[in-house]
């Protein structure tokens, strides 16, 4: 090669790497307009926490009520977080009302009575609150204690790759008194993994592998029903608290200012043998 043939090597190395700069400078760009004015979709990988989608943070999955309202918690990080499943388990807790809740979303325990109160669940076909329902379904419930919910398959199952929103509605007084909780969840399929949780002896070990690969939805939901089959099992209690812990760490409800919210949370959740599953009927629309 000449030496003006290498110089103009040089110069399209020189043109392409300008040119790819260039590129970066404007998806930067991008992101940061649409993270400033409330457009983002798709987070960049550095926002990313280890198991929530990094997403600008709601209160919603767990917000102080008053009066004669229950607390409930969504049990997933604030900014949501992704599933290997398209219909997958859904957790919550809901603890009841107390005259002595505080206003910090701490789930507050004390005994009440029973009274039938209606819930709604809302699945979503995006992460805003003025997303249009895909889903809707109806039940009662007339207890506190950890609830579960499966996407049936008269529901639409999760788009792959869009962050959709699941919500909690519990209504009493024939819906003068409501409160409203809401989730982000995002179906993200990873053959890999999927492979290794076909392989896995039981379900503690598909727990370790979905909290490994922060799929956070399927990590709760295997512990939680190992747990229930083994209520004696020590280690795998440590370990759904820990996923809790690292999962709540920096949710609004469960700040240091409120720090023994959590602990009693995760008191009330190893009491409990099983979670609760809760009958909910598709809602005709007319």
């Amino acid at each position: 090669m000449t030496s003006t043939e290498l110089s103009h090597q040089i110069l399209k190395i020189k043109a392409v790497t300008l040119k790819t700069v260039c590129l970066n400078t404007v998806y930067a760009g991008t992101f940061y307009l649409a993270s400033t004015f409330g457009f983002l979709a798709v987070p960049s990988s550095s926002a990313l926490a280890q198991y929530g989608l990094g997403l600008p943070r709601s209160a919603g999955t767990g917000g102080a009520t008053r009066g004669n309202l229950p607390q409930i918690t969504m049990l997933v990080p604030e900014d949501g977080a992704k599933t290997l499943s398209s219909r997958p388990t859904l957790y919550w807790y809901i603890a009841p009302p107390s005259s002595t809740s505080s206003t910090s979303g701490t789930p507050i325990l004390t005994k009440t009575a029973k009274t039938s109160h209606k819930i709604t669940f809302f699945l979503r076909d995006g992460s805003d609150r003025a997303a249009k329902p895909v889903f809707t379904a109806e039940g009662t419930t007339d207890k506190a204690g950890l609830y579960k919910f499966t996407i049936p398959e008269t529901a639409p199952a999760l788009v792959k790759g869009k962050v959709q929103r699941w919500q909690i509605r519990w209504q009493t007084d024939g819906g003068a008194s409501q409160v409203d909780v809401y989730a982000p969840i995002r179906f993200d399929e990873e053959p890999k993994v999927s492979t290794a949780i076909a392989s896995a002896k039981n379900g503690l070990e598909k727990a370790r592998i979905y909290t490994k690969n922060a799929y956070w939805y399927d990590a709760l939901d295997a512990y939680t029903v190992w747990l229930s089959q083994n209520p004696q099992d020590q280690t795998a209690k440590a370990e759904r608290d820990n996923l809790l812990k690292e999962g709540f760490k920096t949710h609004s409800a469960f700040s240091k200012a409120q720090e023994g919210n959590l602990a009693k949370l995760l008191s009330k959740l190893n009491e409990s043998s099983t979670a609760l599953p809760i009958d909910l009927i598709l809602k005709v629309r007319r």
